[in-house]
């Protein structure tokens, strides 16, 4: 089981942004650290918040085995690791939140059992 929060262009993923542009406000506005295309880090108290760009489909449902010829994207996940502090949590949320006020997108927080 594992925690995320949700940020997503709309609630049918139909509004999209493109790959480059995510990738440069994730670098530069936010400070996150590439690890691949559409995934970056940011450690917090020792903790790596994994961050994903993604491409749904209508129903937000996505399965990929690499993002490399991903070119635009409706949705990103923001892994909650299992020691979550408050400063953890806020900067969680501080990121969640830039990115949705950046790009009309909405957050919603998530529970899976995957």
């Amino acid at each position: 089981m594992y925690d995320y929060i949700m940020v997503y262009s709309d609630d049918q993923y139909q509004k999209t942004i493109q790959s480059f542009e995510i990738e440069q406000f994730c670098i530069i506005e936010l400070g996150l650290i590439p690890i691949s295309k559409l995934r970056f880090y940011k450690n917090i108290d020792g903790e790596e918040i994994i961050v994903t760009g993604i491409l749904a489909n209508s129903n937000g449902g996505y399965a990929f085995d690499t993002l490399d010829d991903v070119e635009e994207i409706n949705l990103i996940e923001i892994d909650i690791p299992d020691k979550l502090t408050y400063e953890i949590e806020k900067e969680i949320l501080d990121l969640s939140n830039a990115i949705a006020s950046k790009f009309s997108w909405k957050v919603d927080l998530r529970e899976s059992d995957s």
